[in-house]
Protein backbone atom coordinates (compact mmCIF):
# COMPACT_ATOMS: atom_id res chain seq x y z
CA UNK A 1 0.00 0.00 0.00
CA UNK A 2 1.12 3.59 -0.62
CA UNK A 3 0.86 6.50 1.53
CA UNK A 4 0.32 10.18 0.03
CA UNK A 5 1.57 13.24 1.72
CA UNK A 6 0.62 16.86 0.81
CA UNK A 7 3.54 18.68 0.03
CA UNK A 8 2.00 22.83 0.55
CA UNK A 9 4.38 24.72 -1.80
CA UNK A 10 3.68 28.28 -0.28
CA UNK A 11 1.51 29.81 1.89
CA UNK A 12 1.69 33.67 1.76
CA UNK A 13 -1.12 35.19 4.45
CA UNK A 14 -1.78 39.24 3.75
CA UNK A 15 -4.79 41.80 3.87
CA UNK A 16 -7.12 41.99 1.32
CA UNK A 17 -6.55 45.53 0.82
CA UNK A 18 -2.46 45.23 0.64
CA UNK A 19 -2.58 43.08 -2.30
CA UNK A 20 -2.86 46.05 -5.03
CA UNK A 21 -2.09 46.98 -7.89
CA UNK A 22 1.91 47.69 -6.82
CA UNK A 23 2.75 44.16 -6.60
CA UNK A 24 -0.03 42.02 -8.64
CA UNK A 25 -2.89 43.37 -10.74
CA UNK A 26 -6.34 41.33 -9.26
CA UNK A 27 -9.46 40.33 -10.60
CA UNK A 28 -12.54 38.30 -8.05
CA UNK A 29 -10.45 35.38 -8.25
CA UNK A 30 -6.75 35.83 -9.67
CA UNK A 31 -3.75 37.89 -9.42
CA UNK A 32 -1.68 38.49 -11.62
CA UNK A 33 1.86 38.17 -10.96
CA UNK A 34 5.20 39.29 -13.25
CA UNK A 35 8.87 38.43 -12.62
CA UNK A 36 12.24 38.42 -14.56
CA UNK A 37 14.11 34.50 -15.34
CA UNK A 38 17.27 36.13 -16.15
CA UNK A 39 19.32 33.37 -16.86
CA UNK A 40 17.16 32.57 -19.53
CA UNK A 41 16.30 36.31 -20.57
CA UNK A 42 12.72 35.53 -19.90
CA UNK A 43 9.73 37.70 -18.83
CA UNK A 44 7.01 35.14 -17.13
CA UNK A 45 3.65 36.37 -16.02
CA UNK A 46 1.39 34.16 -13.72
CA UNK A 47 -1.82 33.82 -12.56
CA UNK A 48 -2.75 32.92 -9.28
CA UNK A 49 -6.19 31.57 -7.92
CA UNK A 50 -7.53 34.15 -5.11
CA UNK A 51 -9.19 32.49 -2.13
CA UNK A 52 -12.99 32.23 -1.63
CA UNK A 53 -14.75 35.33 -0.80
CA UNK A 54 -14.31 36.42 3.25
CA UNK A 55 -10.92 34.63 3.65
CA UNK A 56 -8.06 37.26 3.08
CA UNK A 57 -5.61 34.83 1.66
CA UNK A 58 -4.06 33.51 -1.08
CA UNK A 59 -4.72 29.47 -1.99
CA UNK A 60 -1.20 28.04 -2.34
CA UNK A 61 -1.23 24.70 -5.28
CA UNK A 62 -0.91 21.49 -3.07
CA UNK A 63 1.39 18.65 -4.92
CA UNK A 64 0.88 15.09 -3.83
CA UNK A 65 3.92 13.36 -3.95
CA UNK A 66 3.93 9.58 -3.55
CA UNK A 67 6.16 7.74 -0.73
CA UNK A 68 6.90 4.18 -1.68
CA UNK A 69 6.85 1.42 1.38
CA UNK A 70 8.12 -1.29 -0.09
CA UNK A 71 8.73 -1.34 -3.48
CA UNK A 72 10.03 1.33 -6.07
CA UNK A 73 7.41 2.23 -8.44
CA UNK A 74 8.56 2.22 -10.83
CA UNK A 75 10.17 -1.10 -10.28
CA UNK A 76 14.03 -0.60 -10.79
CA UNK A 77 16.73 -3.59 -10.97
CA UNK A 78 18.33 -2.87 -7.78
CA UNK A 79 15.74 -3.65 -4.67
CA UNK A 80 15.50 -1.15 -2.32
CA UNK A 81 16.92 1.58 -4.22
CA UNK A 82 14.61 4.40 -5.53
CA UNK A 83 14.85 7.44 -7.53
CA UNK A 84 13.48 10.28 -5.32
CA UNK A 85 10.18 11.21 -5.53
CA UNK A 86 9.58 14.40 -8.62
CA UNK A 87 7.87 16.91 -6.89
CA UNK A 88 5.98 19.11 -9.88
CA UNK A 89 5.62 22.93 -9.39
CA UNK A 90 2.82 24.52 -11.07
CA UNK A 91 4.24 26.08 -14.34
CA UNK A 92 3.91 29.66 -15.13
CA UNK A 93 1.03 30.35 -17.90
CA UNK A 94 3.08 32.58 -19.92
CA UNK A 95 7.00 33.24 -20.81
CA UNK A 96 8.23 35.47 -23.19
CA UNK A 97 11.61 35.78 -24.35
CA UNK A 98 12.97 38.82 -24.25
CA UNK A 99 15.84 38.24 -26.58
CA UNK A 100 12.84 37.94 -28.96
CA UNK A 101 11.98 41.14 -28.45
CA UNK A 102 15.06 43.11 -28.86
CA UNK A 103 16.55 43.23 -32.38
CA UNK A 104 20.12 42.57 -33.50
CA UNK A 105 21.73 46.09 -32.25
CA UNK A 106 24.46 47.57 -34.18
CA UNK A 107 27.17 49.47 -32.06
CA UNK A 108 28.00 52.48 -34.26
CA UNK A 109 29.97 54.99 -33.77
CA UNK A 110 30.39 58.47 -35.80
CA UNK A 111 32.79 59.36 -37.45
CA UNK A 112 33.22 56.26 -38.83
CA UNK A 113 37.48 56.61 -39.16
CA UNK A 114 38.35 58.16 -35.31
CA UNK A 115 40.93 60.42 -35.29
CA UNK A 116 42.91 61.14 -31.91
CA UNK A 117 41.65 64.40 -29.94
CA UNK A 118 38.49 64.42 -32.21
CA UNK A 119 35.32 63.50 -30.27
CA UNK A 120 32.92 60.33 -31.23
CA UNK A 121 29.52 59.53 -31.22
CA UNK A 122 28.57 56.08 -29.90
CA UNK A 123 24.98 54.53 -30.04
CA UNK A 124 23.30 51.07 -30.28
CA UNK A 125 20.11 50.91 -32.73
CA UNK A 126 17.62 49.74 -33.53
CA UNK A 127 15.50 50.76 -30.66
CA UNK A 128 13.40 47.39 -29.12
CA UNK A 129 9.44 47.82 -29.71
CA UNK A 130 6.87 46.94 -27.07
CA UNK A 131 4.97 43.69 -26.70
CA UNK A 132 1.55 41.99 -25.60
CA UNK A 133 1.28 39.16 -23.33
CA UNK A 134 -1.96 37.50 -22.76
CA UNK A 135 -2.53 35.34 -19.70
CA UNK A 136 -5.69 34.22 -17.44
CA UNK A 137 -7.64 37.18 -18.65
CA UNK A 138 -5.48 39.62 -18.63
CA UNK A 139 -3.91 41.63 -21.01
CA UNK A 140 -0.21 43.07 -20.09
CA UNK A 141 1.84 45.68 -22.51
CA UNK A 142 5.85 44.74 -21.77
CA UNK A 143 8.16 47.61 -22.65
CA UNK A 144 12.02 47.03 -22.24
CA UNK A 145 14.01 50.07 -20.84
CA UNK A 146 17.42 50.03 -21.12
CA UNK A 147 20.57 51.53 -18.55
CA UNK A 148 23.80 51.45 -20.68
CA UNK A 149 27.01 51.12 -19.22
CA UNK A 150 29.86 52.13 -21.61
CA UNK A 151 33.36 50.91 -21.92
CA UNK A 152 35.72 52.71 -24.50
CA UNK A 153 38.53 50.16 -23.60
CA UNK A 154 40.71 53.20 -23.00
CA UNK A 155 40.14 53.06 -19.01
CA UNK A 156 37.24 55.72 -19.61
CA UNK A 157 33.89 53.85 -18.72
CA UNK A 158 30.62 56.01 -18.77
CA UNK A 159 27.11 55.00 -17.81
CA UNK A 160 24.17 56.40 -19.70
CA UNK A 161 21.66 55.04 -22.40
CA UNK A 162 21.79 53.60 -25.72
CA UNK A 163 22.35 57.17 -26.89
CA UNK A 164 21.21 58.20 -30.92
CA UNK A 165 22.87 59.58 -34.23
CA UNK A 166 24.34 62.63 -34.50
CA UNK A 167 23.34 65.69 -33.64
CA UNK A 168 20.95 64.24 -31.08
CA UNK A 169 23.46 61.29 -29.72
CA UNK A 170 24.24 61.50 -26.05
CA UNK A 171 27.28 59.14 -25.52
CA UNK A 172 30.39 61.32 -26.84
CA UNK A 173 34.02 60.38 -26.15
CA UNK A 174 37.74 60.89 -27.04
CA UNK A 175 40.41 59.08 -27.77
CA UNK A 176 43.93 60.22 -26.29
CA UNK A 177 46.04 58.06 -28.13
CA UNK A 178 46.20 55.89 -31.28
CA UNK A 179 45.69 52.29 -30.79
CA UNK A 180 43.19 49.57 -31.62
CA UNK A 181 40.50 49.76 -28.75
CA UNK A 182 37.61 47.52 -27.93
CA UNK A 183 34.35 49.30 -27.21
CA UNK A 184 31.57 47.80 -25.22
CA UNK A 185 28.30 48.33 -24.21
CA UNK A 186 26.97 46.51 -21.10
CA UNK A 187 22.81 46.54 -21.68
CA UNK A 188 20.55 45.91 -18.67
CA UNK A 189 17.21 45.38 -19.95
CA UNK A 190 14.44 46.60 -17.31
CA UNK A 191 10.85 45.59 -17.57
CA UNK A 192 8.14 47.74 -17.44
CA UNK A 193 4.69 46.08 -17.32
CA UNK A 194 1.24 48.22 -17.53
CA UNK A 195 -2.23 45.97 -18.01
CA UNK A 196 -4.74 46.95 -20.43
CA UNK A 197 -6.33 49.45 -17.62
CA UNK A 198 -3.10 51.30 -17.23
CA UNK A 199 -1.95 50.12 -13.98
CA UNK A 200 1.55 49.61 -13.74
CA UNK A 201 2.76 45.46 -12.19
CA UNK A 202 5.13 45.51 -9.94
CA UNK A 203 7.83 43.32 -11.78
CA UNK A 204 10.53 41.17 -9.27
CA UNK A 205 13.78 39.86 -10.30
CA UNK A 206 16.97 40.58 -12.04
CA UNK A 207 17.38 43.11 -14.72
CA UNK A 208 17.93 41.33 -17.83
CA UNK A 209 21.83 41.46 -18.91
CA UNK A 210 22.66 41.93 -22.74
CA UNK A 211 26.49 42.43 -24.04
CA UNK A 212 27.21 44.41 -27.27
CA UNK A 213 30.88 45.31 -28.57
CA UNK A 214 33.03 46.07 -31.54
CA UNK A 215 36.58 47.17 -32.26
CA UNK A 216 37.90 50.35 -33.13
CA UNK A 217 41.06 51.69 -34.65
CA UNK A 218 42.40 55.32 -33.95
CA UNK A 219 44.79 56.85 -35.87
CA UNK A 220 47.04 60.05 -35.45
CA UNK A 221 45.99 62.78 -37.83
CA UNK A 222 48.66 63.44 -40.68
CA UNK A 223 49.37 67.38 -41.17
CA UNK A 224 49.95 68.35 -44.48
CA UNK A 225 51.58 71.86 -44.91
CA UNK A 226 49.52 73.93 -47.55
CA UNK A 227 51.06 77.06 -48.38
CA UNK A 228 48.43 80.43 -48.80
CA UNK A 229 50.84 82.44 -50.12
CA UNK A 230 49.93 84.14 -53.68
CA UNK A 231 52.59 85.23 -56.27
CA UNK A 232 53.26 88.34 -56.99
CA UNK A 233 52.17 90.17 -59.95
CA UNK A 234 55.32 91.53 -61.61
Amino acid sequence: MKRTIALTIITISLVLTSWGSATAQCTSNTCLTVSTDADNSDVVATVIKRALAGINRTVAPVVSVQEPVSRCDPPVDFPGICAPPVVRKPSPLTRESVRGHVPDLLLTLEPSEVIVGLPINAYLRPLPIPFTLMVGGFTLHITLIPSVQWNFGDGVERSGTLGGPYPAGSVVHTFRTANRFRVSARVLWNVLAVTSEGEEVDVTGDAILLNYARLVTVRTARAHLISTSSKSRP
